[in-house]
């Protein structure tokens, strides 16, 4: 499991990079289905706006994770995506236990996860409150029942195979869950933004993405999007910080727009995107 030093503090990444991309041929790609638009790009700078792109702000996020040494990046971005859908959806806020997902999918030891397999995991089965877990970490909690997890699932997912798919789906209020390659260099500068190209020591790791920014390089638009990580308030933008589209340019383990979430009664309600 890789890791890296930023600000003297040890990082854990913790997402497995695949030999190749997720093949769309075995999920729904964004823009496949109803509901789930492809924008042009002509349209992205004037809907962009609406969102307040320069602040990280949304009022659907409700905490910064933090995987405190762990390398369970994937089930925190995948558990905070869920929450805030949740969250849009108008369903109250209950924090999930990060850790029950990242057990049953890392082989019994931290040794970090892919993203389909955590995703396969909450589209099928759910995750456990934190209230129940006794926290959010794995190993250091214990198991939640299954009639429980399946009240917290993810009952519709879209495989984003390009930029153009993940700017849609934000665009659309859709929450997203990005595999990159982080690298060695990767702070944040005074507005927010990593730098647009990485160097220096790199591994997998994920994060919730939630909203679409856009920023001027001279005469040239840059488009991104927001994204929380789970290293604390610490860590950029009090622990937020924006992808530009050229960081979208690896196949690490894809990214995925959520949709819908299921209530408390287990059922998805009305749909709100």
């Amino acid at each position: 499991m890789h890791s890296i030093i930023i600000d003297g503090v040890e990082r854990f990444l913790g997402n497995r990079v695949p030999l190749s991309a997720p093949d769309p041929s075995k999920y729904t790609v964004y823009g496949d289905a109803p509901q789930t638009p492809m924008i042009p790009r002509s349209q992205w700078e004037n809907l962009v706006g609406k969102y307040n792109p320069d602040k990280p702000d949304h009022p659907n996020l409700q905490y910064v994770h933090d995987q405190d040494g762990i390398g369970q990046c994937n089930p925190e971005a995948t558990t905070a995506a869920l929450e805030f859908t949740r969250s849009v959806m108008g369903l109250d806020f209950v924090k999930l236990a990060a850790g029950d997902l990242y057990g049953r999918i890392n082989g019994g030891r931290d040794q970090g996860s892919l993203l389909e397999d955590a995703l396969s995991e909450m589209t099928a089965r759910g995750v456990g409150t934190a209230a129940t877990y006794g926290g959010t970490l794995w190993n250091r909690g214990g198991g939640c029942p299954a009639d429980e997890r399946a009240l917290y699932k993810v009952p519709e997912l879209y495989l984003c195979p390009t930029f153009d798919h993940c700017y849609s789906a934000s665009l659309s209020g859709f929450a997203i869950v990005s595999g990159i390659m982080w690298f060695d260099n990767y702070t944040t500068d005074s507005a927010g933004w990593l730098p647009l190209a990485g160097s220096g020591g790199a591994g997998g790791h994920a994060i919730f993405g939630y909203k679409p920014t856009a920023r001027k390089y001279g005469s040239r638009t840059v488009f991104g999007i927001w994204h929380q990580n789970s290293w604390r308030t610490s860590f950029g933008w009090g622990g937020r910080m924006v992808l530009g589209e050229s960081l979208y340019n690896g196949a690490i383990g894809g990214w995925w727009a959520i949709r819908q979430a299921t209530d408390e009664g287990g059922t998805v309600p009305n749909p709100k995107f």
